[in-house]
Formats: C-alpha cells, sequence, structure tokens
C-alpha cells in the first residue's frame, strides 16, 4: 500500500513539474517575441518592462494577455492611443500616471496593489524603461507580502528597478510605507 501510495504521489509531482516547466517555456516564448526593453518574466502571471509597441500589445494578446497596467506619466507616449489598441484586443488597460519620482508614493502604491491584486491572470506590467515597474514591485513586496527591505530591493531589481532604488529605500526606510 505505501510502495502504490509513494507512486501515486512522485507521478503526480512530475505531472505537476512537467506543466508547470510548459507554462514557463510557453511564457518565455513569448517574452522571446516582445521588443520592450528589459522585459522581464516576474512570475507566470507578470510581464514587465518599458514601453511596449503596437505588436507587443497584440502579440501579448494572442497569448492569453488579459491586463496591461501603464506606469508612464499622461504626457509620456504620443506615438499611439496604448489604451485603444490594448481595449480592442479584448484586454483591460489601466493607468497609474508616474511623471515623476514624486509620484512613486503610498497613494499611488495603494492603486498599484488594487490593479495587480485584482486578477490572476497573465498581466503586463510598464513604463518607459522598466524602472518605475520595479520600484512599485518592490514597494508592494515590502508593505502587501510581508517581504524584508533587502528581499523587496531583490524584487524590485528584478523588475527592472534602477535609479528609482534610492527613493524605494528611502520610502521604506522613513516608514512612509509601512507593513499593512
Amino acid at each position: 500500500m505505501l510502495n502504490k501510495l509513494s507512486r501515486y504521489f512522485t507521478t503526480l509531482l512530475l505531472t505537476h513539474l512537467f506543466i508547470s516547466s510548459v507554462a514557463l517555456a510557453s511564457e518565455s516564448d513569448l517574452l522571446n517575441q516582445l521588443k520592450l526593453s528589459n522585459a522581464s518574466l516576474y512570475s507566470e502571471k507578470y510581464i514587465t518592462g518599458g514601453q511596449p509597441d503596437t505588436d507587443d500589445l497584440k502579440n501579448f494578446a494572442k497569448a492569453g494577455g488579459k491586463f496591461v497596467i501603464n506606469l508612464r506619466g499622461k504626457n509620456e507616449l504620443t506615438d499611439f492611443n496604448e489604451q485603444r489598441i490594448v481595449e480592442s484586443e479584448g484586454m483591460q488597460y489601466i493607468s497609474i500616471p508616474v511623471a515623476d519620482m514624486s509620484d512613486v508614493n503610498l497613494d499611488n502604491l495603494i492603486t498599484f496593489n488594487k490593479a495587480i491584486s485584482g486578477s490572476n491572470e497573465l498581466t503586463l506590467v510598464h513604463c518607459a524603461s522598466g524602472n518605475r515597474v520595479g520600484a512599485f514591485f518592490a514597494l508592494n513586496a515590502f508593505k502587501y507580502e510581508d517581504k524584508t527591505p533587502e528581499e523587496a530591493l531583490q524584487i524590485g531589481k528584478k523588475t527592472g528597478l534602477t535609479r528609482l532604488e534610492a527613493r524605494v529605500k528611502s520610502l521604506i526606510q522613513t516608514k512612509k510605507v509601512t507593513k499593512k
């Protein structure tokens, strides 16, 4: 009986690992199709990076993407109407305008958390380079996921954090962003 149970759990584990590897492979393929700068696969749920072009948005939708979260300021992108393209592809568009360092704040973090907590679907989170994306993922990890400041910064760097690292550290250290 024990041997039969052991084989069952081994088969179950191997099946889970196979399905996970197939899912990650397809998301990795999607990542290779996208031309956005600093593209990163944060998890099976999030692709992060810089500004997507129209082909990126269409490819993301074809791959099953459901949400696009744009952290660019309102007047940053004038080449095309991103919201119109995203919605025409059947996805939901969320804009959280972050024009400068002062917009990396608690109010926008709360909005960001609500946006990423709203679904378990494949989501593209972007700004111009990925720096603001990384800042918000770092702050979110600290405030809402109970990560240490060091762990939060690692998450931020994985998702694009560069020049805003000092701002993120300051918000954490001065307790302007506290744990929930």
